[in-house]
């Protein structure tokens, strides 16, 4: 009895053991894992690091305000450093590559450099060179645009005499009076904090102080003190 279960295990091994051969009986079914993007640079004004938001290397597609994938970004130990980024597996409907800062709630603040994504398959390498995060386009669009335009917007009886629309923002502040500073300080003096009314207006004014959260205010602060201090260049 046990000779005849050693010829029945002997002939079932003939009967699929070598039925197959050793080699896989269909092809792989190669899964499309998307091109990749390389992105180089360095960041200057690294005060201005957000601290609430997120500085982001982001694949963009149709929706020019909310990224299809993100990653976020480490802040450099120095300023100058070079860094090399990846995006992985970017899929056929990404339209550009940019590096921004983006919300928690993946909403598009501020894009500081943008390379369009053309619709070959072969990998992306971008050369992005030195980004200042304390930039002015920045300050406008994190700032300005999304909190001040309502009083400061350019309608009749514009707040202290303050027009902080796109356009003219910049000349606005500038080395110009501001009327209700009692020191006479103006709105941002270049390289000088201590004689830029604007920080004093968000810092004590009590109309402007709660205009933001703790996290938020700090990110706002600090970016525009990084401005003010880098020469408040119109960047």
């Amino acid at each position: 009895m046990k000779r005849y279960r050693q010829y029945i295990m002997y002939a079932l091994f003939l009967l699929f053991g070598l039925g197959c051969d050793e080699g896989k009986i269909y092809p792989d079914e190669t899964v499309d894992s998307g091109r990749t993007a390389t992105v180089s640079l360095s960041f200057i004004g690294l005060k201005a690091w957000p601290k609430e938001n997120m500085l982001s290397l982001c694949a963009f597609g149709e929706d020019p305000l909310r990224p299809l994938q993100t990653q976020r970004i480490s802040k450099p130990a120095e300023a100058g450093k070079k860094l090399k980024l990846r995006l992985n597996h970017l899929t056929p409907d990404t339209r550009s590559i940019e590096v921004a800062v983006i919300s928690r709630g993946l909403r598009l603040i501020h894009s500081y450099y943008t390379s369009p994504v053309n619709d070959s398959d072969e990998p992306l390498d971008v050369s992005v060179g030195e980004l200042d995060l304390a930039s002015f386009k920045r300050v406008q669009a994190q700032v300005f645009d999304l909190n001040c335009l309502s009083c400061h917007g350019g309608g009749s009886g514009l707040a202290g005499q303050l027009d902080l629309r796109d356009d003219v923002a910049y000349t606005s502040l500038v080395n110009i009076k501001a009327p209700l500073s009692g020191e006479g300080k103006n709105y941002v003096t270049p390289g000088d904090l201590n004689n830029s009314f604007l920080l004093d207006i968000l810092e004590d004014n009590p109309i402007h102080k709660d205009m933001f959260n703790s996290s938020g205010k700090q990110e706002v602060l600090a970016l525009i003190q990084a401005w003010v201090s880098g020469g408040a260049l119109d960047n």
